[in-house]
């Protein structure tokens, strides 16, 4: 029954779409001014363009039946008729291609937007269905060819009233916008009825005399702009530009004794100018509402963030002292010092302690990832080899990994690589990228550390034989308290900071962490790029007691094992 009722929705909202172009075709051609056919305001144009934004290109069908069902009664010829109809699906169709190819934004609350669609939907767009619809005329005879330019003009016009004045009403009715601030105080609709009603009394007394004094109108559609925005600007564009097209009709006023291609270029001007000022000014106040609206939202996120910083932090300190207490103490019942301890407590015990650690590992996590926030995190450069600092890390892993059955190998220049940096805090991003790749396989774990020089950079390739990370995921998971939803690691333990911490401590260094590939199950390669002491500088420290121009033999790799 779904897919039922939403061909029955498409369906319907096609035959609104038609309807609405072919009703608002008929009414507009009572203003014909060439040939009953071309007038100064085509509003079939702007529902055309409306259409082809909201449901998209598949639109075309409707739109160029509707055109052919319009042209045909009053068309020289059928053929002439769909070749009118053709224009008129192309031009709104190049025109909406040509607004998302700028980035076009449909609640026209950007003052591109607005210059967006004057410029290209409605002064460049509308060139295609005048120039195909006055040359279809002229070749069937109906127009002579003297003509052709005044009725490229009225067309043209015609067209591009449309999209000025019906197309940003639609979309101030159909795309939500921010709420306007002022709210929906309670004399709000007498105050837009208001200002409407002055904009249609102005225009029309304006164009009754030749005084020029049309533009006087522009004052009222700006205040009802700045205060209603686009469902005020829209309307009261409208209102001013329908009593000109009036005018300018019945010859009153400036248009008094001008030909008919200066009638249009007169209309065409003012009703540019209408809609320049109004739209402007609507996307304008969209445009600071919005910036408001987002530094709030951003002054609010910055307090909440700080005080779950703080509060994380002191959590984290208040827990240290009482894990401490605690791991002291199953320490000393686990070695007797506290007494013998029961044959039946003893698993127990070891299931309390790894707990105790583990508890222990996350307070530390939630600190460092507090003094991060704070920017307030320890640091101690000495000059080392870095070789040292991945070989001290495998060491540490080499444990876990014989337990699970796993190894890790290390591929090291001859050559020091030499640094400034903080060796405990290489270490521990080396330890979180080593215990990701020992915890997130279904196999016996493999981890692979290599170390290169790539200019004034060393860079060590952690690559492992996990699960894989998605590519929507690869920067996700540096991310605090980013976790993976994979079913097949729920008990994996830890915060989901490891790879966050990883990344701040790298780039507090001048540095990156990143991931450089990911197969799923096959593996991923993190990349950790350091900047390297420059040439000549030969002193570093090592490990203590220890001679910093080699590195430190490392144990061989871990043979597969079975855990007791």
């Amino acid at each position: 029954m779904r897919p039922i009722s939403r061909l029955a929705r498409e369906l319907f909202r096609f035959a609104l779409v038609a309807a609405a172009y072919w009703l608002a075709a008929r009414l507009s051609l009572n203003l014909a001014l060439v040939h009953g056919q071309v007038t100064p305001v085509w509003p079939p144009t702007g529902i055309a363009l409306v259409a082809f934004l909201l449901i998209g290109r598949g639109a075309w069908p409707t739109i160029a039946l509707a055109a052919f069902a319009v042209n045909l009664p009053i068309g020289p010829s059928p053929v002439a008729a769909a070749a009118i109809a053709a224009g008129n699906t192309v031009a709104p169709l190049v025109a909406v291609e040509l607004l998302r190819r700028v980035g076009f934004r449909r609640e026209l609350d950007r003052l591109r937007d607005a210059a967006a669609l004057i410029l290209i939907g409605a002064l460049g767009g509308m060139a295609f269905s005048a120039t195909i619809g006055s040359s279809v005329l002229v070749l069937f005879g109906s127009v002579p060819r003297a003509n052709f330019w005044s009725t490229w003009a009225v067309w043209w016009t015609g067209d591009a009233m449309g999209v000025l004045l019906v197309a940003p009403l639609l979309l101030s009715l159909l795309v939500p916008t921010l709420p306007s601030p002022t709210g929906g105080g309670k004399y709000r609709g007498a105050e837009l009825a208001g200002l409407l009603a002055a904009t249609g009394i102005v225009t029309y007394v304006v164009f009754q005399n030749r005084a020029g004094l049309e533009y006087l109108v522009l004052p009222i559609i700006m205040v009802t702009a700045w205060r209603f925005r686009l469902r005020g600007a829209a309307p009261a564009a409208l209102i001013a530009s329908g009593v000109a097209i009036w005018s300018a009709i019945d010859g009153t006023g400036p248009f008094s004794g001008e030909t008919l291609f200066e009638k249009m270029v007169t209309l065409q001007v003012f009703n540019v100018g209408v809609a320049l000022t109004s739209f402007l000014i609507a996307s304008f106040v969209e445009t600071r509402e919005r910036k408001e609206e987002m530094s709030r939202l951003y002054t609010a996120a910055q307090a909440g963030s700080e005080a779950k910083t703080r509060f994380l932090h002191m959590a984290a300190h208040e827990l240290r002292t009482p894990i401490t207490v605690l791991t002291g103490y199953l320490s000393m019942l686990t070695d007797g010092t506290l007494g013998a301890v029961p044959n039946g407590w003893k698993m127990s015990l070891e299931i309390l302690t790894a707990k105790a650690r583990e508890l222990n590992s996350i307070v530390a996590d939630l600190l460092e990832a507090s003094r991060i926030a704070a920017n307030a995190l320890p640091r101690s450069h000495d000059q080392l080899d870095l070789r040292a600092v991945v070989q001290h890390a495998c060491a540490r892993g080499q444990p876990r990994a014989r337990l699970l059955g796993g190894e890790i190998t290390t591929s090291l220049p001859d050559a020091p690589v030499l640094m400034e940096a903080d060796g405990k805090q290489l270490g521990r991003i080396l330890d979180n990228l080593i215990n990701n790749g020992l915890s997130y396989t279904m196999r016996p774990p493999r981890v692979t550390i290599s170390v290169s020089s790539e200019g004034a950079h060393a860079v060590v390739r952690v690559a492992d034989n996990g699960a894989g990370i998605p590519a929507s995921d690869r920067e996700r998971v540096f991310e605090r308290f980013q976790r993976t939803n994979d079913p097949a690691f729920p008990d994996v333990s830890g915060t989901g900071l490891g790879l966050f911490i990883s990344r701040q401590l790298a780039e507090g260094h001048g540095g990156s962490l990143a991931i450089e590939s990911s197969t799923p199950d096959d593996g991923t390669v993190f990349t950790l790029t350091i900047p390297m002491v420059p040439a000549g500088i030969d002193r570093i420290q090592g490990a203590p007691g220890q001679s910093a121009n080699a590195p430190t033999p490392i144990a061989e790799p871990a043979r597969a094992v079975s855990a007791v």
